[in-house]
């Protein structure tokens, strides 16, 4: 018996290891929870850049509509990164709302989801979002010097990706991971397997710009501790922490709260 399990036991976990690691991309992308409603096509007010292979992947550029910045200067650029089971779609209340502030905004999508075709990955990801940014800040109305990356969940580890190869003048994160592959042993898989490890822990030892840190208290995706843990890290940070679950705030005043710091944050940094 003792010898039967010596055998099955390693056979079992050799089993689910080859498992999850085949199927990791639908943990870390499961595009087919955010592709359930995709919209067939965007709105009037947006122009949609074409990046990756056989320009298949769509990025969603907003220009200013107003704002008190001067208009005869070229506009400072937000980028947003959403999280991994959002749209670029998703994003767009917020970027309007930046560029009725007078920002021109930039909202990535990822490979195989929405309209977008290929398959996602960290590699991938990285090089559509710096095509995208160059594509944007190559027009005569956006200022390639002032540049924002804001994430939220995965899409912190994305833009903290990006930075690692054009830095901006500031990040935003909410609700940030401090790695992708910290969370491999909680499904019994070493970390070494990841293929998407997206190590934020690691890129923000080498990014010296700043950077607003927003964590909920009561994130039961990932918890305030990897916030506190990347404030840590970061070389000028600022953490502030709102009641609420990794996707959702609990009251409206949190909700202002949160806007208000980021835009803050924003107009301190790229104005």
């Amino acid at each position: 018996m003792v010898n039967s399990l010596l055998i099955i036991i390693p056979v079992v976990i050799l089993v689910w290891w080859l498992l999850t690691s085949m199927l990791q991309e639908r943990f870390i992308f499961p595009r087919f929870i955010a592709n359930r409603d995709v919209p067939s096509k965007v709105s009037d007010d947006i122009e949609v850049l074409m990046v990756g292979p056989q320009s298949s992947v769509e990025c969603l550029l907003l220009l200013p509509r107003a704002g008190d910045m001067n208009s005869d200067l070229p506009a400072p650029l937000v980028v947003m990164c959403h999280g991994n089971a959002e749209l670029a779609d998703h994003w767009i209340d917020e970027a309007r709302h930046q560029a009725a502030r007078g920002y021109a905004v930039l909202i990535p999508e990822y490979r195989g989801y929405g309209r977008s075709g290929g398959d996602p990955g960290q590699e991938a990801i990285r090089t559509d979002v710096l095509q995208g940014i160059e594509l944007a800040t190559a027009r005569p109305d956006i200022d390639g010097d002032r540049v924002g990356y804001m994430g939220r969940s995965i899409g912190t580890a994305v833009a903290a990706d990006v930075a690692l190869v054009r830095e901006p003048n500031c990040l935003v994160f909410i609700v940030p991971p401090a790695s992708i592959s910290g969370f491999a042993w909680g499904f019994g898989l070493p970390p070494m397997l990841i293929r998407h490890p997206y190590r934020t822990d690691e890129a923000l030892q080498r990014i010296d710009v700043p950077l607003l840190i927003c964590s909920n208290s009561q994130d039961e995706v990932v918890p305030p501790s990897q916030s506190h843990h990347l404030h840590e890290l970061a070389s000028n940070s600022t953490l502030i922490e709102f009641e609420g679950r990794h996707n959702f705030l609990f009251e409206e005043s949190e909700r202002q709260r949160q806007k208000k710091a980021i835009d803050d944050f924003l107009d301190q940094h790229l104005r």
